[in-house]
């Protein structure tokens, strides 16, 4: 029954999946420069200004009328059934994101900012959907006897619709109240459909009560989506992994329609790509790229890989009961000792006939292997230049290895 309510609620809206943002065409466009996404939802205004309006001091008359401008929903599977429904769409200026970034910025808001919705958020990669469910606390009405306590616990549904629309959606169908005594103990609990009670039921028990939970529960769902659209109005105007990926392969065509397949392409260990931290080698075109710089294999003089290393003095830390007096040890201190070691630096030289750029410095961290990996391409090429005749003159095409003193 939740799971098929989950569904309904987004009763307005189809769901489908996003393709607009991820054509190939649009890449031809400088990512660079793209204009700010903008989160519209004027329906926040509207309905934060209409609650505004309708207020009462007694909240049986500001309840009612919430509820003569504000229908509740029937369920059609069930229509004796009524659910008060908030929903609001953010239309998206600007697009450039990924769905996946998208999810995963609201999802890390929610948990930091609206905790209570945390324990049970789910994310639905296939269907583009955030859900959530727990339980809001939204009136207290003290009597003589009881102080009395409501909660709802709506539904919370966020999803992704075509056109470049987010839908956010609550529900909730009944109250839970629960009566404390002047001790703070808890003597009863009730759970009441929304629809049974007042303001529908003039004759509740509890119509006071129920009255300040509905007007607290409408406020409620209209104060969170207005936070919503300001996180995502001031953190996620732009999605920075989806443009490094645009440029990337924007940068990545170029190349491409430039000089035909990469050879070679070694790359840094990074989760984002980065064509500026990239080895790209074209046999075909007898050049490679480097921190966007385009060499002939022709201007290579010579590569060297430089081990640097770097010592560091171990140490004695003690520990326990012991202490020093007057520069006399008493008592049963223990010591650990971490040994000297020394780290190794691998720097990859490469010398180029240019007086531009003369020398190409790439520094591979610990990594021997990736140090290897590179030196080994530029043997390759510096080997098969040995017909060049200047190459031979200049005595170049050796692969060297040093460490540094």
């Amino acid at each position: 029954m939740k799971a098929r309510f989950l569904t309904l609620i987004v009763f307005a809206f189809v769901a489908v999946s996003i393709s607009a943002q991820t054509s190939q065409g649009s890449r031809s466009q400088e990512v660079r420069h793209v204009q700010p996404m903008r989160w519209v939802c004027p329906e926040v205004e509207k309905y934060q200004s209409l609650l505004y309006s309708l207020r009462n001091d007694d909240y049986k008359v500001y309840a009612n009328n919430i509820k003569d401008k504000i229908e509740l929903f029937s369920d059609p599977e069930q229509p004796t059934d009524k659910y008060l429904v908030t929903q609001a769409v953010f239309n998206i200026e600007n697009p450039l994101f990924s769905p996946d970034n998208l999810f995963n910025h609201i999802s890390t808001w929610i948990r930091a900012k609206k905790k209570d919705w945390a324990n049970n958020l789910i994310i639905d990669v296939k269907e583009q959907k955030i859900t959530s469910t727990t339980s809001v606390h939204v009136a207290s009405h003290a009597t003589f006897l009881d102080v009395f306590k409501v909660s709802v616990s709506p539904i919370l549904v966020i999803q992704l619709l075509e056109d470049n629309r987010l839908i956010v959606a609550f529900s909730a169908n009944s109250y839970k109240i629960n009566a404390y005594d002047s001790h703070n103990k808890l003597v009863r609990s009730l759970n009441d459909k929304i629809y049974r009670v007042f303001p529908f039921v003039q004759n509740s028990s509890y119509k006071n009560t129920y009255a300040k939970a509905y007007v607290a529960t409408y406020l409620y769902f209209w104060n969170f989506i207005s936070d919503l659209r300001y996180e995502l109005n001031t953190h996620f105007v732009q999605d920075s992994k989806k443009l490094n990926q645009w440029y990337y392969e924007h940068s990545s065509d170029s190349l491409r329609a430039k000089y035909g397949e990469p050879t070679k392409v070694i790359a840094d260990q990074t989760t984002t790509p980065d064509i500026n931290k990239e080895l790209r080698f074209y046999e075909n075109a007898q050049k490679f790229i480097f921190m966007g710089k385009t060499i002939d294999f022709k201007d290579i003089i010579s590569c060297e890989i430089v081990v640097d290393p770097k010592f560091i003095p171990g140490r004695t830390t003690s520990y326990g009961l012991g202490f020093s007096l007057f520069g006399i040890g008493i008592g049963g201190a223990d010591s650990y000792t971490i040994p000297d070691k020394t780290i190794h630096n691998y720097v990859v030289n490469v010398k180029i006939d240019n007086m531009g750029t003369p020398l190409i410095y790439i520094a591979t961290g610990q990594s021997e292997q990736k140090a290897n990996e590179i030196a080994a391409v530029f043997e390759y090429i510096l080997r098969h230049q040995q017909g060049n005749k200047a190459v031979r003159n200049r005595n170049s095409g050796s692969v060297g290895k040093r460490t540094k003193r």
